[in-house]
């Protein structure tokens, strides 16, 4: 699977919409040692790592979520419905309003 195939970088998705979110205070109170920032833009924020193919080739222990954040959550939703069912030993949340709503801790 080529994870740069599933969304555009460039592009904000409406299919993201209905997906499960938190926002920035939520993902600053969840984070630990089991939760992975994952940056889709290139516009990488304290703590993210870069998205890649290599995330899921299983350097993270089951029950890691992965949060995902992009320009303004649209795409960042889109791809958690499409990773979702294909690793089902991890959880993916998308980062609601995205990067525009970023604000450091």
């Amino acid at each position: 699977m080529d994870i740069f195939g599933l969304f555009n970088k460039d592009a904000c998705s409406l299919g993201g919409k209905g997906s499960i979110e938190w926002t920035w205070d939520e993902y600053y109170k969840n984070k630990d040692d089991h939760v992975v920032l994952v940056d889709m833009i290139n516009h990488p924020v304290s703590g993210s790592v870069p998205v890649s193919n290599e995330l899921f080739d299983g350097r993270y222990p089951d029950g890691t979520y992965f949060v995902l954040y992009c320009h303004s959550g649209g795409s960042s939703g889109f791809l958690q419905k499409k990773l979702s069912p294909q690793f089902p030993q991890y959880h993916f949340v998308n980062m609601k309003g995205g990067i525009g709503a970023y604000s450091p801790q």
